[in-house]
């Protein structure tokens, strides 16, 4: 299958997030089902059993594919193409019953997003993004932008403060100050409602490929300004695995507002 098909990797998307659905959505009582990872944070049976179907998947499918997922080992085949993959991201939602957790498969080609997905299975929603295209649930998706978004106007959404390196919380704590809303929590759905058009503004910091690479392609389908917190493009090196610092806002001057309170 030709990488540059887009429409049979939406197929494979589609097919993908079905079957993953299957495990995640029957999810039985998490109480004696999960770990603590070094990280502090959670990882239950199901993140590992869905990662485990979407590795089969790839290998039986582009079995020359790099493969690098949140829980279990790379694959690297020295292939121009890399999926990232995060089976379930928001596990703590997960955990506790909030529908706001997703599952999360990029594509990259010379270490640079082409297709984005992300499944919501509680909310069945399932985005998928390339190029300048958006499909919702199989439909392409239109969405009414924003004009005149200053920082003094936006709705800010974050995952959580306690992800923020003490000084950088103190600079985060000046912007909440000064946009009109500010909302915690979300994950990858923050990103979504940004591409909808819904909330203006995402910061993060400490991201792992895998939290934030599957969802380049499909702000970048919806013309969102999205760089690391100099304004640079997200860079991925396959080798280094490096942190990210991220920054995505609706519109350009929002973004260099928000650079310029960061730096």
């Amino acid at each position: 299958m030709s990488i540059d098909n887009f429409s049979s990797y939406a197929d494979c998307f589609n097919e993908i997030s079905q079957n993953v659905r299957k495990i995640t959505l029957n999810k039985s009582i998490l109480e004696n089902n999960y770990t603590i990872k070094k990280d502090d944070s959670p990882v239950t049976i199901y993140d590992i059993e869905a990662e485990n179907y979407i590795r089969k998947y790839i290998e039986n499918n582009f079995p020359s594919h790099n493969i690098i997922g949140e829980e279990l080992k790379i694959i690297d085949k020295k292939s121009e193409y890399t999926w990232i993959i995060d089976p379930i991201d928001g596990t703590k939602s997960f955990m506790s019953g909030r529908p706001l957790w997703g599952t999360m498969i990029g594509i990259l080609k010379k270490n640079k997003p082409i297709i984005g997905m992300v499944d919501f299975p509680e909310l069945d929603q399932l985005w998928i993004g390339h190029n300048d295209q958006l499909i919702l649930n199989g439909n392409d998706c239109h969405f009414v932008e924003k004009e005149n978004i200053t920082l003094n106007n936006a709705i800010f959404a974050s995952t959580a403060p306690e992800l923020f390196e003490f000084l950088n919380l103190q600079k985060i704590n000046a912007i909440i100050n000064k946009v009109r809303i500010n909302i915690w929590s979300g994950d990858c759905h923050n990103y979504i409602l940004l591409a909808q058009g819904k909330i203006d503004l995402v910061i993060e910091e400490n991201l792992n490929s895998w939290d934030i690479l599957p969802l380049i392609p499909i702000l970048k389908s919806r013309k969102i300004a999205i760089t690391d917190w100099s304004g640079s493009e997200i860079s991925f090196d396959f080798k280094t695995q490096k942190k990210f610092k991220v920054i995505a806002a609706c519109k350009r001057n929002l973004l260099n507002e928000v650079i310029q309170l960061l730096n």
